[in-house]
C-alpha cells in the first residue's frame, strides 16, 4: 500500500513567480501592440488611403492676393501700362442645377456670347464629370481590403509587390490605368498619374463691360461665378506695344519692358489665411491672417510719346511713299544715352511672293554593322535655273501675332542688316585718326569703275576721276573707301569695328536683342577689308547704330566717347555718374562730323518742295550719313531651308536704305536713324531707291519737328554746301 505524499504548501515565493510571468506576458503583449500601433501611425502618415488623404488636408486655406502692378510712365510721366480691377465669369459645373438649359440661356445673353459657345463647353465638362464619376466608382473596391474578388485580390498583390519594391503607390496609379487592369487591358509604358477629381473651374468669358457685369450679378445663376482679376492696360496705343510689351498669366512680365522691369513693377504678394469647416467653406479669420501686398514701384521710361508719335507717323509717311514692305526709326540722345523713340512698321505688300526655299532632307543614319558598300552614283540633278525677277517677301511676321501688337518682334533691337555706306563714317574716322588719310588728300577713284588688285569689280554711284578724302565721304566713293582701307592692317580695321560695339549687345536689357555679326579675326581675309571698308560683310542692329554714331555727336571732351545706353529715364546723378567708353580721339571725331554736313544737305536739296518746313526753310542744320545694301537671304526662322542653287546669298533687287543724322550740326541733342526695307520696284527702276532719297528725308521731318518739340534753339547758320548734285548711296 502506497503512502500520499503530502502536498506541498503554496509559498509566497511560488505567487510572486506566477506574478512575474503574467505580467511580463502583460507587457510584451502591450508593447507588441504598441509597436503595432506605431507602425500603423507611420503608415497613416506615409502612405494614407486616397480617402484618407483627402481628410487630411489641413483645415486653413491660404488665399494668394496680386500687388496692384507699377505702372510705366514716359519720360515725362505720361501713362505707357497701368493696372485696373476687372471681372471675368467662371462656371462650376458640379453647382449647375439640372437641366442646364436655362442656365446656359442665361449665362449667354448676360455675356454677350452665342448659346452654342456657352452650352458647349459646359455641357464638354459635364459629360467629362460623369465619364470621371463612373471610372472612379469601378476603381472604389480597390480600397477594400475585405471581400476581394480573386481577380481583385491578385491585383492587389501586384500592387503590394510594387509597394515592397518602392514602386509608385495604387494611389498614384491614374483612374483610366485601373479600369483597364480590372477589364485585363494593358497598361504598359503608362506613366502613373493622380486620380482625377472633378472640374469645378470652367473660364467662361474674357473681361467684362460694366454693364455685363451687372446683367451677370442679375441672372442670379448657381455656379457662376464672377471673378475678380487683374487687367493690364496700354493708354500710349499699339505703336509703342512691341516695346512695353506685355502681362502674362499671374501679372507676371513676359514680353519687352515689362519683362525687363518685372521685379520692380510686380510688387510684394499679399495673403488672407482663414479657417474652413468640413465642407471647405470659410469660417472666420483670426487677427493677423490678413498680410497686405506692396504694390510695385512705378518706373520711367526714357520713352518720350509725343516724339515715338512724330517718327510713327513721318515713318508710315516714308513707307507709303516708297511703297515698301516695312520700314525703322530710332531716335536717341547721345549725351545721356536714353532711347526716345523706336519705331517699326510692317506693310503687307500684295504682289510678294514667298522666296522659293529648298528643304533641306536629313541624311538617313547608318545601320549599326553594315557593311560599307560603295554606292552606285546617282545621276545629279541639272543645276535649276535661278528664280525669274520677283518680288520676294523679306519680312517674316508670325500669324499669332498679326493682331496682337504686343507680340511684334522689336526689328530695332532683333533684327540685323547690312548697313551699307551709313558704316563708311566709323571707317572713314579710324583711317584719318591711324594718319593714313588727310581731309585733304586726293584720291584715284578711277571715274566710278574699278577692279581691285584681286579682280573684284567696285562703282561708285557719283562717277569721278579724282576725290579728296572727305569727298570721298562725302559723295560715299566705295573705290576711295577701299583704296584707303588697304593702307591699314587686318586687325585694325576689326578691331575698330569691334571697338564702336559692333558684334556685340548695347544691354539695353530688352530680351531678344540680336549682337549682330562681325567676321572674326581667324576668318578675317582681304575681302573682309574690302567689304567691310564700304559697309557689307557686316551685319548690325538699329540700336547698335545710334549708340555709335553718338561718337560724333556728343559736345566739346566727350566728343569720340560712346555712353551706356539706357531705356529708363536718366536722372542728373546717372549721367553724370556713367562710365563711357573712348573710341575716337575728340578732333578726329568732330572732323568726322563736319565733313558729314555736305551728306544732309543733298537731302534738303531732294525736300526742296517738301511742306513740311517754314517757308524760311529748315530751322535745324544736321549732318549725316545715307546708304544702301541688298537684302541678305536668310531663311525663315524654325526651318531647314537653304536658297536655291546658283543664286546669289542676297535678294535680287531688293534693299534696304537707310540714313543716319545727328542735329543741329553745332550742337547736336538727337540721333536719328531710318531704314526703309525693301523700296519699290518703280523707285529702283527709277534710281531713286537709294537711303539719300527714301530714308533720309524721313530722318530730316523727324528731325525737325522732334528738335522744335523739345524747345531746341534754331541753328544760326544754313547746312553747309552741297559737294556734289548726284546722289549719295
Amino acid at each position: 500500500m502506497q503512502t500520499a505524499t503530502p502536498m506541498r504548501p503554496t509559498t509566497a515565493s511560488d505567487a510572486t513567480g506566477r506574478i512575474d510571468v503574467m505580467a511580463l506576458l502583460v507587457g510584451g503583449g502591450l508593447f507588441i501592440m504598441f509597436c503595432l500601433l506605431l507602425a500603423r501611425v507611420a503608415q497613416l502618415q506615409l502612405r494614407p488611403p486616397e480617402k484618407l488623404r483627402q481628410e487630411m488636408e489641413p483645415r486653413v486655406s491660404v488665399r494668394a492676393e496680386l500687388p496692384i502692378r507699377g505702372d510705366l510712365l514716359d519720360r515725362r510721366g505720361r501713362v505707357l501700362s497701368t493696372t485696373r480691377v476687372g471681372y471675368r465669369v467662371v462656371v462650376d459645373p458640379t453647382q449647375l442645377k439640372q437641366p442646364v438649359d436655362e442656365a446656359i440661356v442665361k449665362l449667354a445673353r448676360a455675356t454677350g456670347q452665342s448659346e452654342d459657345f456657352v452650352g458647349g463647353r459646359i455641357v464638354s465638362r459635364l459629360n467629362e464629370n460623369q465619364r470621371r464619376e463612373h471610372l472612379r466608382k469601378k476603381i472604389e473596391p480597390l480600397a477594400d481590403v475585405e471581400g476581394l474578388t480573386p481577380a481583385l485580390a491578385a491585383l492587389k498583390g501586384v500592387f503590394s509587390n510594387a509597394l515592397g519594391r518602392g514602386d509608385a503607390a495604387p494611389a498614384e496609379i491614374s483612374v483610366e490605368a485601373q479600369a483597364k487592369q480590372i477589364v485585363g487591358e494593358s497598361v504598359e509604358n503608362e506613366a502613373p498619374t493622380p486620380v482625377l477629381k472633378p472640374i469645378r473651374y470652367l473660364p467662361m468669358s474674357r473681361i467684362l463691360s460694366d454693364k455685363q457685369v451687372a446683367d451677370v450679378r442679375a441672372a442670379k445663376v448657381k455656379g457662376v461665378i464672377l471673378e475678380r482679376v487683374m487687367i493690364r492696360e496700354y493708354p500710349a496705343g499699339p505703336e509703342i506695344a512691341p516695346v512695353v510689351g506685355l502681362v502674362g498669366f499671374g501679372h507676371v512680365g513676359v514680353l519687352g519692358a515689362e519683362k525687363m522691369l518685372n521685379k520692380q513693377l510686380a510688387g510684394t504678394p499679399g495673403s488672407v489665411s482663414y479657417i474652413r469647416d468640413a465642407k471647405g467653406k470659410p469660417l472666420w479669420i483670426e487677427p493677423g491672417q490678413v498680410k497686405p501686398g506692396e504694390p510695385g514701384t512705378d518706373v520711367r521710361l526714357s520713352l518720350d510719346t509725343e516724339i515715338q508719335r512724330i517718327a510713327i507717323q513721318e515713318l508710315q509717311r516714308g513707307v507709303t511713299e516708297a511703297d515698301a514692305a516695312g520700314g525703322r526709326v530710332m531716335v536717341f540722345d547721345p549725351l545721356t544715352g536714353e532711347i526716345l523713340a523706336m519705331a517699326d512698321i510692317v506693310r503687307e505688300i500684295p504682289d510678294a511672293k514667298p522666296y522659293p526655299w529648298v528643304e533641306v532632307k536629313p541624311k538617313p543614319a547608318p545601320v549599326p554593322g553594315a557593311r560599307r558598300s560603295r554606292a552606285v552614283p546617282e545621276p545629279r540633278e541639272p543645276t535649276p535655273p535661278p528664280p525669274p525677277p520677283a518680288r520676294y517677301v523679306t519680312i517674316y511676321r508670325p500669324p499669332l501675332a498679326a493682331d496682337i501688337p504686343a507680340l511684334h518682334r522689336p526689328r530695332c533691337v532683333e533684327d540685323i542688316y547690312e548697313p551699307g555706306s551709313t558704316f563708311k563714317p566709323f571707317v572713314w574716322a579710324t583711317i584719318t585718326e591711324l594718319g593714313k588719310a588727310r581731309p585733304e588728300e586726293i584720291f584715284d577713284t578711277e571715274g566710278g569703275r574699278w577692279h581691285t588688285p584681286y579682280g573684284r569689280y567696285l562703282e561708285d554711284v557719283t562717277k569721278r576721276a579724282t576725290m579728296t578724302w572727305q569727298e570721298v565721304l562725302i559723295n560715299s566713293s566705295n573705290i576711295g573707301m577701299v583704296k584707303a582701307a588697304d593702307r591699314i592692317t587686318f586687325k585694325q580695321l576689326h578691331d575698330a569695328v569691334r571697338r564702336f560695339g559692333f558684334g556685340q549687345k548695347t544691354n539695353v536689357g530688352l530680351a531678344g536683342e540680336a549682337a549682330g555679326l562681325v567676321t572674326s579675326m581667324k576668318d578675317w581675309s582681304k575681302f573682309s577689308q574690302t567689304s567691310v571698308a564700304y559697309g557689307h560683310e557686316i551685319a548690325v542692329t538699329p540700336i547698335q547704330m545710334v549708340h555709335a554714331f553718338s561718337a560724333f555727336c556728343r559736345p566739346g571732351k566727350l566728343a569720340g566717347t560712346l555712353p551706356p545706353v539706357r531705356l529708363i529715364a536718366a536722372s542728373a546723378e546717372d549721367v553724370r555718374g556713367a562710365i563711357i567708353e573712348r573710341v575716337l580721339p575728340a578732333n578726329i571725331a568732330i572732323l568726322t562730323r563736319d565733313t558729314m554736313r555736305g551728306v544732309a544737305a543733298k537731302v534738303e536739296r531732294n525736300l526742296a518742295t517738301d511742306t513740311s518746313h517754314s517757308e524760311a526753310g529748315w530751322k535745324y542744320s544736321m549732318f549725316g550719313k545715307s546708304g544702301t545694301a541688298e537684302i541678305p537671304l536668310t531663311p525663315p526662322p524654325g526651318k531647314n531651308l537653304r536658297r536655291p542653287k546658283g543664286t546669289s546669298g542676297y535678294f535680287d533687287d531688293q534693299y534696304n536704305s537707310s540714313f543716319i543724322a545727328g542735329g543741329p550740326a553745332e550742337d547736336p541733342k538727337l540721333v536719328v536713324l531710318c531704314v526703309i526695307d525693301d523700296p519699290g520696284p518703280g523707285l529702283i527702276r527709277a534710281k531713286h531707291h537709294y537711303g539719300t532719297y527714301v530714308a533720309g528725308p524721313v530722318v530730316r521731318r523727324v528731325m525737325e519737328r522732334s528738335l522744335d518739340y523739345l524747345g531746341v534753339a534754331p541753328s544760326p547758320v544754313a547746312p553747309g554746301p552741297v559737294a556734289s548734285t548726284t546722289p549719295s548711296h
